[in-house]
């Protein structure tokens, strides 16, 4: 074996995580699991935003991993300890592909948005994921990542208090309206949620086309929340 020459100067220092260099070090056994987390972070590190999220084929595709591990498979594998110890997630990304974050509480949130990949989800060969199905996801969060980006774990809490408090068929209808109006945020999409529910809109959907009104308390009062 070649002696490492040592790092250069100007070597950029990681971030990684306190505990995976202390007791986590101690318990991980297995070689596999060791390097797909570290080269995991060391992926992140790469990314700037949040969630920072690494993307199945990123890693299974990855030179380094596959010179480090031999094959694909043993990348899956340390892929699976990873999730199973709880120090990676795994989750549904842009296009159903399982994305990997680490196990934080903001995380966690991303990947309750998201919807979880199920425990075998890394053993997908070509196209075919293991994954929850996407009905099991709330509609308010998929209506977000289609019509305007990425969730954060901070807009997934907003998301969450919004779907609690307005009639489903009125979300779908705030963003089908941003976007005919070219403002894709969902500031845009609250106030005019936060319109309607002050000012009323037509029994029948159409805000404004009806003298007869409603409003988001008296909607969910007469039909409930999901129409």
């Amino acid at each position: 074996m070649a002696a490492f020459p040592g790092f250069p100067s100007g070597t950029r220092d990681l971030p990684v995580p306190s505990p995976l260099l202390g007791p986590l070090l101690e318990e991980i056994t297995e070689m596999a699991e060791l390097k797909c987390t570290l080269r995991f972070f060391w992926m992140v590190a790469q990314q700037k935003g949040q969630p920072r999220m690494v993307g199945a084929s990123a890693l299974t595709e990855d030179p380094v991993l596959l010179a480090a591990l031999g094959s694909v498979e043993e990348v899956r594998r340390g892929l699976e300890l990873a999730v199973k110890r709880g120090t990676l997630l795994a989750t549904v990304g842009p296009g159903g592909e399982t994305t990997y974050l680490s196990h934080t509480p903001a995380n966690e949130r991303v990947a309750e948005a998201r919807g979880s990949a199920t425990e075998d989800a890394t053993e997908d060969r070509g196209t075919q994921q293991a994954v929850v199905p996407p009905a099991e996801r709330p509609n308010i969060f998929k209506l977000y990542e289609q019509n305007i980006g990425m969730l954060t774990p901070l807009l997934a809490d907003e998301l969450k208090d919004a779907e609690g408090v307005y009639p489903e068929s009125w979300i779908e209808d705030a963003f089908k309206e941003a976007v005919e109006r070219n403002r894709r945020s969902w500031k845009y999409v609250a106030r005019i949620l936060e319109r309607w529910a002050a000012e009323g809109r037509s029994d029948h959907g159409e805000p404004g086309s009806d003298s007869q009104t409603i409003t988001a308390a008296e909607y969910v009062k007469r039909y409930g929340l999901r129409r």
